[in-house]
């Protein structure tokens, strides 16, 4: 869904914005706040967001443990629509004090597991449940999310590099259909280090002690990924970490990844060697490769 392609009379006047940690749910009130739509943000307990309590029309924390207050919150704002951006830290998913709320005991008890795909999955469907209309979380940042290509500038990747770039993606892309994680670290066809509940950049940090330089990081959507949340992100943190342990590339899916700090980010990829690539689902033969 992209947002210049709906109708003025199809946006909504506000939105409630279900916030986790990291940089996201900022960026997505000040789109939002761009485009005249206000931004009610509700940050979970013990992870709150200074920067979006700054940013946001009203800011409420809540706890999982007991959503049904965050619905009657947002019924009183007059709230229609839900955005759910952020990362869930894993001491909530495996705080057993979620299970004290009758609400989450329905909602979790008849899941499989606690994996953050499946439990955001049950969270959204209970919010559509009430009658929440939940948007795509990408629906307000369209213009981060690259186009297929090499991003960074500089010499044509090398044969060995292309070979981690196919295998790592291929590798991830299994990973991903498991709900595991989305990203791995490679080096010369072995798999370093695959990411789990501890997120990207402690894999990647696991993986320059593991392997040293040299390493190629992966990281992709899912087979059948929403776009309402748990959309990959890379940025300019993650490029200092590649810079940090002598990393040579980074891969992502392209149209379907989030690229925050883009220039900054390419410019330091650059300076240190580092390829940047967005890789289509399905490439084309004869990839062109990053002008000289």
């Amino acid at each position: 869904m992209d947002l210049e392609a709906l109708p003025n009379a199809a946006l909504p006047n506000r939105i409630g914005l279900v916030a986790g940690t990291g940089d996201f749910p900022v960026l997505i009130t000040r789109a939002a706040r761009a485009k005249g739509i206000g931004v009610v943000a509700f940050c979970l307990k013990d992870h709150e967001n200074g920067e979006l309590r700054d940013t946001a029309e009203s800011f409420h924390t809540v706890s999982l443990s007991n959503i049904s207050a965050m619905l009657e919150l947002a019924r009183g704002a007059g709230l229609g629509h839900f955005v759910l951006a952020g990362r869930i830290p894993h001491e909530v998913l495996l705080n057993p004090l979620l299970l004290l709320d009758g609400r989450i005991r329905r909602i979790l008890g008849n899941l499989a597991n606690r994996k953050a795909d499946t439990v955001l999955g049950a969270f959204t469907r209970e919010l559509e449940s009430e009658g929440f209309s939940v948007l795509d979380s990408t629906l307000f940042v369209t213009s981060l999310m690259p186009a297929p290509g090499f991003l960074t500038r500089g010499p044509a990747p090398s044969e060995d590099q292309m070979r981690d770039f196919e295998f790592g993606y291929r590798t991830a892309k299994g990973i991903a259909a498991l709900d595991i994680g989305q990203a791995v670290a490679v080096k010369q066809g072995v798999v370093i280090a695959v990411e789990a509940l501890e997120g990207t950049d402690r894999m990647i940090e696991r993986a320059g002690e593991l392997a040293g330089p040299g390493v190629t990081i992966v990281k992709v959507s899912k087979p059948a990924q929403t776009m309402k949340f748990d959309v990959p992100i890379i940025g300019l943190r993650t490029v200092e970490n590649l810079v940090r342990i002598g990393a040579t590339g980074l891969a992502v899916t392209a149209r379907k990844s989030l690229f925050f700090d883009q220039a900054e980010a390419l410019a330091l990829a650059e300076r240190h060697g580092i390829t940047l690539y967005a890789r289509e689902e399905s490439p084309a033969p004869g990839t062109t490769p990053p002008p000289p």
